[in-house]
């Protein structure tokens, strides 16, 4: 019963999230239409029976119906030969050719295809920029606190208190800038170009991330590049009543040197540590006031909710961490628009370069995942808050758009990529070659929709 309900309350977030971005990019499609002269007969939220919808004074059908994955619009004339009233074909006359898709200048159809996607990005943009002007954008510096024993930072020296420049040629202008762009997380074992800049000298290095493991509450893992930095270090900054912590005699200030024999070098370590110990002795190896104490403590258990739903225990050691030097930046309409293209464009990077490694089998490809998938992470998201869920609003916002540009036959992309040989040619493509384009788009369409299916049955249910 409890897998249902959280199935159900899974599905409507999803659809809270997803109904908005199909309604932004048909919306863009029929904008530019309308702005061209194309007569719109249908813009449908959803797919199957009409639930309920209205007549415009433009002519158009807006309506909702019961399938609500997904949207379309329909224009007159998007075939040339349009069937009457007694469903037989016939020529459009002279008045309808005027309002006709088919019939107008290719750069205008070109425009109404791409108006989806770029509503899409724009959408995303305007969101980002609002954030930015009104609760602001946090700025951390790019200075590492925290350095891993025997990380890749660790074996070309890079210490505690230096400034990250630049990676792999992308300069910084904060911490978070480090991962946003996919600098080191989509580059494990790949050497990449580092500069820091250490008492007033900049210095070029080359690191190799390491290959690392994460496992997510939901025991699904991934392999992600990691220098071995952090803005935290490994720093009791409150010890909390009643916990592991407390009865074992930690104090605020003490420094986390070992848990074992596995030296801790950053607060993420200790995190990962207790996590996966749960009502098991550890034995804790920290420094006080010069000295270096053992402290054995046994992480408490605590129930958590897995992304599936169901639960598992982690343990607990009732620590608190210092906070990182974070800085909240609202921005004028200007920089805001500036800074929110920018992230736009990092999102955009990172999503490419993640699935060209999967295509190339660098990474695991079940790291793609599908509805469900998406179900359970806006479930996950909507509980954190509202500014959490405009987050993953604009991620998903970036991506439909970014995906529906690719030349594949029945995306948008596919049709800007017929209007470009259209343009090279001098005329259409052939209706024979634009049919067998259109089914073996449809077909790899229908094939990824099965992979990601059978990928969220086999790595997020079962």
């Amino acid at each position: 019963m409890e897998f249902i309900a959280n199935f159900w309350d899974g599905l409507f977030w999803f659809l809270v999230l997803l109904t908005p971005l199909v309604f932004v990019h048909e919306l863009g499609h029929y904008l530019v239409a309308r702005w061209c002269g194309v007569r719109v007969d249908v813009f449908s939220i959803g797919f199957g029976p009409e639930l309920f919808g209205w007549n415009a004074k433009s002519g158009t059908r807006w309506k909702v119906c019961a399938i609500p994955l997904g949207g379309y619009i329909k224009m007159f004339g998007e075939n040339t030969l349009e069937p009457d009233e007694a469903g037989e074909v016939r020529e459009l006359t002279p008045e309808e050719k005027l309002v006709s898709f088919e019939h107008k200048r290719l750069s205008q159809r070109a425009a109404v295809v791409f108006a989806g996607p770029a509503a899409n990005y724009v959408f995303a943009i305007v969101v980002l920029a609002a954030v930015y002007m009104t609760l602001g954008q946090s700025y951390t510096p790019a200075v590492v606190a925290a350095v891993a024993p025997d990380s890749a930072a660790a074996s070309i020296g890079i210490e505690p208190g230096d400034r990250i420049v630049s990676i792999n040629g992308d300069s910084l202008d904060r911490y978070e800038d480090i991962d946003l762009a996919g600098h080191v997380a989509l580059h494990p074992g790949t050497p990449i170009p580092i500069e820091i800049e250490r008492d007033g000298q900049i210095t070029q290095l080359t690191v190799t991330p390491d290959a690392i493991e994460i496992k997510s509450l939901g025991d699904t893992t991934q392999i992600i590049g990691s220098l071995g930095v952090g803005l935290i270090p490994p720093v009791v900054a409150e010890v909390i009543a009643d916990s592991a912590a407390q009865e074992a005699g930690f104090r605020a200030g003490d420094r986390i040197l070992r848990i074992g024999d596995t030296p801790i070098g950053r607060f993420e370590e200790l995190r990962s540590i207790v996590l996966a110990s749960p009502d098991k002795p550890l034995e804790f190896v920290i420094l006080r006031d010069g000295a270096e104490l053992t402290l054995p403590v046994t992480p408490k258990s605590l129930e958590v909710e897995l992304e599936s739903g169901a639960t598992k225990f982690v343990g607990q050691l009732g620590v608190k961490a210092p906070l990182p030097p974070t800085e909240i930046v609202r921005h004028g309409p200007t920089m805001a628009l500036w800074q929110a293209t920018k992230r736009s464009a990092e999102i955009t990077q990172t999503t490419l370069t993640g699935l060209a490694q999967i295509a190339t089998g660098a990474r695991d490809s079940k790291d793609m995942g599908g509805p469900i998938m998406i179900a359970q992470f806006s479930r996950q998201v909507a509980k954190r808050g509202v500014i959490e869920f405009i987050g993953m609003m604009v991620l998903f916002s970036i991506t439909l758009g970014l995906i529906n540009l690719f030349p594949i036959p029945v995306l948008d992309g596919g049709h800007l990529a017929f209007y470009a040989l259209e343009a090279i040619r001098g005329r259409p493509l052939g209706e024979r070659a634009q049919e067998y384009g259109f089914k073996i788009g449809l077909a790899l369409v229908l094939s990824l929709m099965i992979f990601v299916m059978v990928n969220d049955l086999l790595h997020r249910v079962f």
